[in-house]
C-alpha cells in the first residue's frame, strides 16, 4: 500500500502525457509480477466475454494504466478540464432528479475513469456524498480522501452517517467493484456468477427507491459518461457486463477473488 501510495504521488507530479506511460509500465511491470492476477484477467475476461484471449491482460493494464494517470489529476487544471469537458448521456434522467430534490443513490464500477464521477455530480449541481472503505495505509489513505473531496464531496466511512445522508436532497455514491469485504448479493446473468456488495441495494430499500447504475470513461479526448436507469441488483448487474463487454480494456479486471464465477 504505501508503494502505491508513492506511485500515486510520482504520477500526480509528472506532466500528464510522462504520468500516462509512467504510470501505464507500472501497471504493466505489476502484472507481470503478479501471476495471480493474469490468471484472474484471463478467467474473468472469459467467464463475462465469452472468449479466451492470451493477451488482453496486456491491453487491459496498458488502458487501465492511462485512466489511474488521469485520475490522479484530480484537483489540477488537467483535471477540471476533463470534468468541464464532459458528455453526459442519460442527461434528462439526471435533470428529474435535480428538479424533484430527490436523494438518489448511484453505484460504479472500477471502470473507466470512475473516480472522476463525484466531482461530475458535484459540477452539475448535486449535494454529493461518498460512502467508502478506509485504506489500510494511512498515507494511501489520505492521498485518495484528497483527490475525491474536491468540490465540496463529502466522505464517509460510517454507514450511520450514510443513513442520515439519506434523509436530505442529494445523491450518495458507492463502489460496487470493492467485492473483499462484507456481504455480497449474487446475480446470475448471462451465463455469469456476479457478486455485489449489499449495501448500496440494503439502504435503498430501507428508503423505497432504486439504484442507479453509471460508467465514466475517457474517449476521443473527452470524458463521457453513461447513466442507466434505476433499477435492481439484475439491472447493475447487467448495466456492468453491457459495459465490459462494450469496453472490456477499461474495466479492472483483477483482485476480484470469487466476485466473478462461470456457470
Amino acid at each position: 500500500m504505501i508503494l502505491l501510495a508513492i506511485c500515486l504521488v510520482l504520477v500526480r507530479a509528472l506532466p500528464t502525457s510522462l504520468g500516462i506511460l509512467v504510470s501505464r509500465l507500472l501497471v504493466l511491470f505489476y502484472l507481470v509480477w503478479r501471476l495471480d492476477y493474469r490468471a484472474e484477467i484471463k478467467h474473468n475476461f472469459r467467464v463475462m466475454c465469452g472468449r479466451f484471449d492470451r493477451w488482453f491482460w496486456v491491453r487491459n493494464g496498458w488502458r487501465v494504466g492511462r485512466n489511474l494517470a488521469l485520475m490522479t489529476k484530480l484537483n489540477r487544471p488537467y483535471g477540471n478540464v476533463i470534468v468541464d469537458n464532459l458528455v453526459v448521456y442519460e442527461e434528462n434522467t439526471l435533470k428529474r432528479f435535480l428538479e424533484q430534490e430527490l436523494h438518489t443513490i448511484m453505484v460504479s464500477f472500477h471502470f473507466g475513469v470512475w473516480e472522476f464521477l463525484p466531482q461530475v455530480f458535484a459540477g452539475l449541481g448535486f449535494r454529493v456524498n461518498l460512502g467508502i472503505g478506509a485504506q489500510k495505509n494511512g498515507s494511501l489513505d489520505r492521498i485518495l480522501s484528497g483527490l475525491r473531496r474536491n468540490r465540496c464531496v463529502r466522505l464517509t466511512h460510517s454507514i450511520k452517517q450514510v443513513i442520515s445522508w439519506l434523509k436530505q436532497p442529494g445523491l450518495t455514491g458507492f463502489m460496487l467493484d470493492n467485492t473483499s469485504q462484507g456481504r455480497r448479493v449474487w446475480v446470475d446473468i448471462d451465463g455469469c456468477h456476479l457478486g455485489l456488495p449489499s449495501l448500496p441495494f440494503r439502504l435503498a430499500a430501507r428508503k423505497g427507491v432504486r439504484v442507479v447504475p453509471l460508467f465514466a470513461f475517457f474517449e476521443s479526448g473527452r470524458m463521457r459518461v453513461k447513466v442507466y436507469p434505476a433499477g435492481d441488483e439484475r439491472a447493475a448487474a447487467q448495466a456492468l457486463l453491457d459495459q465490459v463487454r462494450a469496453r472490456p480494456e477499461e474495466w479492472v479486471f483483477w483482485a476480484k477473488t470469487a466476485a466473478v464465477v462461470g456457470q
